[in-house]
């Protein structure tokens, strides 16, 4: 049923993590951090990488299709995540979180590092100042890039994707004009031109990044893989957007899953032939 689809996939917050991911105790110990429980967990599996996901809840969302996708193929995968703050620029509410992010990536060392955050206070898409490799913004950006890089063998940065800006989020809107009799979404969609728009300035500052070991993934191309941007699936009316903070249901982390099972894949034929060759 579509109505109760959209209407479940609006409120979800927390969710249980994927089976045998356990409580993280030695990042607690490292951090002395232990809110939002959920938001963290750690895995071990049969092979030899040390995986990290980090960033707030849009990399808690994407978590449990990451760990699918590996399949057991690491010895650790371990989730760090916190609702809301951000690492890759100045937190304006609290930075001691991002410095808990930095203890776990410096003391856990990982071979592949997955940052996957939501721009919370759309600092990214603020004016530049100046020549972009000088702007403060950017410049904060590339620090933080560097602790990442400096402490993983590889680094994948999730770019943002457009939010939507309804006050109860798409997935809402969809189930209440449904259960309206309406059946016109068309409005529910920009137009790519639009989106590059709006986030030209998040462009300009992640195009500067230049560390070797470090992919930038464009989720908005997944998401949007057309010249038109719709926020749900035309096929079955189901959201690619759930609360008003425009975090993906499954439906719409779907859109992502065959690059970033490119991306495994890739890394773990990498890590096998380094093995081979050693």
């Amino acid at each position: 049923d579509v109505i109760r689809w959209n209407q479940a996939q609006s409120k979800v917050v927390y969710f249980a993590n994927p089976d045998g991911c356990v409580r993280d105790f030695e990042a607690e110990q490292w951090t002395g951090f232990t809110e939002e429980k959920s938001l963290r967990c750690v895995s071990v599996g049969n092979g030899t990488a040390k995986v990290l996901v980090m960033g707030n809840s849009y990399g808690y969302r994407a978590f449990p299709v990451l760990h699918r996708l590996f399949a057991g193929r690491y010895a650790q995968m371990r989730l760090f995540t916190r609702s809301i703050h951000v690492f890759l620029t100045k937190d304006p509410e609290n930075t001691m979180y991002a410095d808990k992010e930095r203890i776990v990536i410096e003391k856990f060392q990982p071979d592949i590092t997955f940052f996957i955050e939501k721009d919370s206070f759309v600092t990214l898409l603020r004016p530049i100042s100046g020549p972009v490799e000088q702007d403060p913004v950017t410049k904060q950006l590339q620090e933080a890039i560097d602790v990442l890089s400096n402490n993983s063998g590889t680094v994948i940065v999730d770019r943002q994707y457009y939010k939507t800006h309804f006050n109860d989020g798409t997935a809402y809107t969809i189930q209440k004009r449904m259960q309206q009799g309406k059946t016109d979404f068309e409005d529910l969609s920009i137009s790519k031109k639009d989106y590059e728009s709006e986030f030209a300035n998040e462009s300009a500052r992640m195009a500067t990044i230049k560390n070797g070991n470090v992919l930038v993934n464009n989720v908005q191309d997944q998401l949007c893989p057309g010249e038109r941007c719709y926020r749900y699936n035309r096929e079955n009316l189901h959201s690619y957007y759930g609360d008003a903070a425009s975090h993906l249901t499954s439906q719409g982390l779907l859109l992502l899953e065959a690059n970033y099972a490119e991306i495994i894949e890739d890394f773990l034929l990498r890590l096998s032939s380094r093995a081979i060759e050693a």
